[in-house]
């Protein structure tokens, strides 16, 4: 007489169970372009389903190309998380041709993140000289709460396109803003136990970071990134160098190093890697994380001094 109630309880526990298989089954087709916005995608679908990265390594953003089988990817997409067009101006073109009925959601535009102006790269005030479409900065997610806003954007998006799954979703978003806040508060703490020295960075990328834990750097090497900067301007930063006690210039693994070298040549200043995407570090939800504590690390301690070594052949 037990055993019947036994095997209705397996019975209505394997119902469940496979219920739930079936939700996460159905999980939607998702791309994401940068590590970041990968990391903040993946850390929301925990649990359903993988995002596809695109751009991995020390690629550039700016001008990335696809290889076949991302292009595949974004045919077969349900949705598309990027930063925007002013961003990832190498998937324009792509996501009109190859993935015109999928979702492209630009976090750039979710509710509650906060843009900043374009710098002036010599007087790091708001620059007058560009166009409107390219008036703002859009390493948009170097501020912890404008990732808590992406998250949100992503929940709601993949909520929208995959119902099933929306009490996860909404769980994973949750608890990803409780640690997106916790992040902020432990390196708003390390940064005041530990100032910053006077620095320098190769391109404006770090904006957001600095305006969010009270940083300013004392100049930026290049006014394009894809332009190596003329021997006049490195003549005038070799200058601020010595005259502002620059104790780190800072290269990036995505652009040529040996400029950094050469400006720093016979200064006291010391050489390192800043990574505004986390070319070295694994993708995955905890990625963005770690890419927080980097920064953090590297800005006080002028760490992942450029060697010989570390030179491109």
């Amino acid at each position: 007489m037990k055993i019947i109630p036994c095997i209705i309880g397996f019975a209505g526990t394997l119902f469940i169970a496979l219920q739930a298989g079936q939700a996460i089954a159905g999980g939607p087709a998702v791309v994401a372009s940068i590590k970041p916005v990968h990391s903040l995608v993946a850390g929301v679908m925990t649990g359903i389903g993988e995002p596809e990265l695109l751009v991995d390594g020390t690629a550039s953003e700016h001008d990335y190309a696809l290889r076949p089988s991302q292009a595949k990817a974004l045919t077969q997409a349900d949705l598309i998380f990027w930063v925007g067009p002013q961003l990832e101006t190498f998937l324009i073109r792509p996501l009109t041709a190859l993935a015109p009925s999928a979702g492209q959601v630009a976090l750039s535009t979710s509710a509650g993140v906060q843009l900043l102006p374009v710098r002036d790269a010599d007087t790091l005030r708001e620059a007058q000289s560009v166009t409107d479409e390219k008036s703002h900065d859009m390493h948009i997610w170097l501020d912890p709460d404008n990732a808590a806003a992406m998250v949100r954007e992503i929940a709601a998006q993949l909520q929208a396109r995959d119902p099933g799954n929306a009490t996860i979703y909404a769980k994973n978003a949750a608890a990803l803003e409780v640690r997106l806040l916790a992040s902020k508060h432990m390196i708003k703490a390390r940064l005041d136990a530990m100032p910053t020295p006077p620095y320098m960075v190769f391109h404006d990328a770090y904006q957001y970071f600095e305006a969010r834990f009270g940083l300013r750097p004392v100049a930026i090497i290049s006014l394009d990134p894809e332009r190596p900067p003329g021997a006049g301007r490195i003549r005038k930063l070799r200058r601020t160098i010595l005259d502002a006690n620059v104790a780190c210039v800072f290269a990036e693994p995505q652009f040529e190093p040996r400029l950094i070298q050469t400006l720093t040549e016979g200064t006291p200043a010391k050489t390192a890697i800043l990574d505004p995407l986390g070319a070295e570090l694994h993708e995955g939800s905890g990625m963005y994380f770690m890419l927080l504590e980097q920064l953090a690390g590297s800005l006080t301690g002028c760490k992942a001094e450029i060697t010989s070594e570390t030179l491109p052949e």
